[in-house]
């Protein structure tokens, strides 16, 4: 790839960050409205998108707690958000593990907001904005641990899918 592609590749991911937990939507969301949601948040990742049948897979599968009358809440939002860009490097059986995991440990908006933390700091590396990855937070645990290498892994992937993108439109371009 040459200088000019990855420059472009490095900025396709300026100024991206996730909402915090406090930033999800306060009033309770119909599915419809929790899709355009989730999609919008991760758009610029370049995952496929979130559908409302995958969100009923996620109730039915036990990864989100189905809706209150009909309407879906932060905790779930954040979920769907969690999942919606880690589907790519965990399977169902692993999310649902790892989800198990975090709700013995920490509340969903601490370990929402960790994770925003992580992933962001992941993406940065991946695409060549900081030359080292950190550890942050001042606890050690193993699901820390995973969380950090589940967040590198799904930059990676981000960034690899952002490359084959932009020498897709280079290629297109020169014909």
């Amino acid at each position: 790839m040459d200088v000019q592609t990855k420059q472009i590749v490095i900025d396709s991911m300026e100024g991206f960050s996730l909402p915090r937990y406090r930033e999800l939507p306060g009033v309770g969301l119909y599915l419809e409205q929790v899709v355009q949601f989730v999609n919008t948040v991760t758009a610029p990742l370049g995952l496929a998108p979130l559908t409302g049948s995958m969100v009923g897979n996620y109730v039915k599968q036990g990864l989100i707690e189905s809706p209150a009358k009909k309407r879906y809440g932060a905790d779930q939002l954040a979920y769907l958000i969690f999942i919606t860009i880690t589907k790519n490097v965990l399977s169902i059986e692993n999310l649902r593990l790892f989800i198990s995991m975090q709700k013995q440990t920490y509340d969903v908006f601490v370990a929402y907001d960790y994770f925003c933390e992580q992933f962001e700091l992941a993406l940065d590396y991946a695409f060549g904005r900081i030359e080292s990855l950190e550890d942050t937070g001042v606890t050690v645990s193993e699901e820390k641990a995973m969380l950090r290498y589940c967040t590198i892994a799904t930059a990676n992937v981000a960034y690899l899918g952002k490359c084959f993108d932009a020498v897709r439109v280079r290629a297109a371009a020169e014909e």
